[in-house]
């Protein structure tokens, strides 16, 4: 089972990489990976590529406004575990999640739902690793915490 997301979630999690002032070579690891597993093409990679490399990608370039309610769940998910892909969370990467959720329309029980299923599999062995997040898990545990999502898929 396949996830799919569309480019634009993508720049956001870009965007929450970029707000502490660097993306580690882990995040944009991370970052195109996920984004090949939601089956995005070569030129779609491409883009997320250049915005893992661009200072200046900020959550203004990301147009999230028509993406499903799950869609919009999963792309928060994916970014609470992005923005402690390095490690730490800055205050900065708290704020902009915070903003990623509002400009999403979440409400801050789906937002934390969201949040503790990416953090539950990153917890898993080996799985706190770019390379070895396991994306397919998490759509299974938020399929498993928000079930009223999945006909939304």
């Amino acid at each position: 089972m396949a996830f799919k997301l569309p480019k634009q979630s993508f720049l956001a999690l870009a965007a929450v990489g970029w707000v502490d002032g660097s993306l580690q070579k882990i995040e944009s690891i991370g970052l195109v990976r996920a984004a090949k597993e939601a089956g995005l093409g070569e030129d779609d990679v491409a883009e997320i590529e250049k915005a893992a490399k661009t200072k200046t990608t900020t959550l203004d370039d990301a147009d999230v406004g028509g993406l499903s309610e799950w869609e919009q769940v999963l792309t928060y998910s994916l970014a609470a575990w992005f923005a402690q892909l390095d490690g730490v969370l800055s205050t900065s990467e708290r704020t902009t999640l915070k903003d990623l959720g509002d400009k999403l329309g979440l409400p801050e029980p789906l937002r934390k739902r969201a949040a503790t299923a990416a953090y539950d599999i990153a917890c898993e062995p080996e799985q706190g690793r770019p390379e070895r997040y396991d994306f397919q898990k998490l759509v299974a545990r938020l399929k498993e915490r928000m079930p009223q999502l999945e006909k939304n898929m």
